[in-house]
């Protein structure tokens, strides 16, 4: 009867301790994977941060890489009215501009080979521009390149419309190409060179 008693009393204890153990890996098993949840979590939480900064980037770039388009696009016809002042009056004063002393020896194509007066093969948007300013605080530089001269005779198309003063007889007779070279840069620092072919009729 004892050993029956102490029996059953050993089968409770160790039930009871099996069932202490039992509870406490469940207990470390919830644990494990809370954490891997909140890594999880952690982790797609970073990569969506990641993926909206990314997006407002791209998204800024496009912004400036439209506004230095533009701008660098506005200074085609700032040179070509610049080109037709010099041509016809030798002079160009606009208030706002910083215009290179020598631009009118390189439209009229003056002192060729003498980079003192007339520094056409060595100046760029870069390097000492011929036309310079400011639009709403962005900067716009121009290089003003004459490329070619041609003599208009009477067998040109040039020749029929002399009657409005181009061609053989008429008030012009000379056909000049010019290089514009437009820089714009905005203040976040993105670039953009818009080149164009001018033709002006002297």
């Amino acid at each position: 009867m004892r050993y029956r008693m102490y029996d059953e009393r050993y089968k409770m204890q160790d039930t009871g301790c099996c069932v202490e153990k039992s509870g406490y890996k469940e207990r470390g098993a919830i644990l494990v994977v809370a954490l891997v949840l909140m890594i999880a979590l952690i982790m797609m939480g970073s990569l969506a941060v990641m993926i909206t900064i990314t997006e407002r980037n791209i998204s800024r770039n496009h912004k400036m890489a439209k506004e230095a388009f533009y701008l660098a696009d506005s200074g085609h016809p700032l040179a070509v009215k610049i080109i037709d002042d010099i041509t016809h009056s030798n002079e160009a004063f606009y208030p706002g501009f910083i215009i290179e002393e020598n631009l009118g020896n390189e439209v009229m194509d003056y002192y060729k080979g003498d980079t003192n007066l007339n520094d056409k093969d060595t100046d760029s948007p870069r390097n000492l521009p011929d036309i310079k300013t400011t639009l709403l605080k962005q900067s716009i530089s121009i290089d003003i390149d004459r490329t070619s001269t041609t003599l208009l005779y009477g067998g040109s198309a040039e020749f029929g419309s002399g009657g409005e003063g181009a061609g053989f007889g008429g008030k012009s007779s000379k056909k000049m190409l010019f290089k514009i070279n437009s820089q714009g840069c905005v203040q976040g620092g993105a670039l953009s060179n818009v080149i164009t072919v001018y033709r002006n009729i002297l």
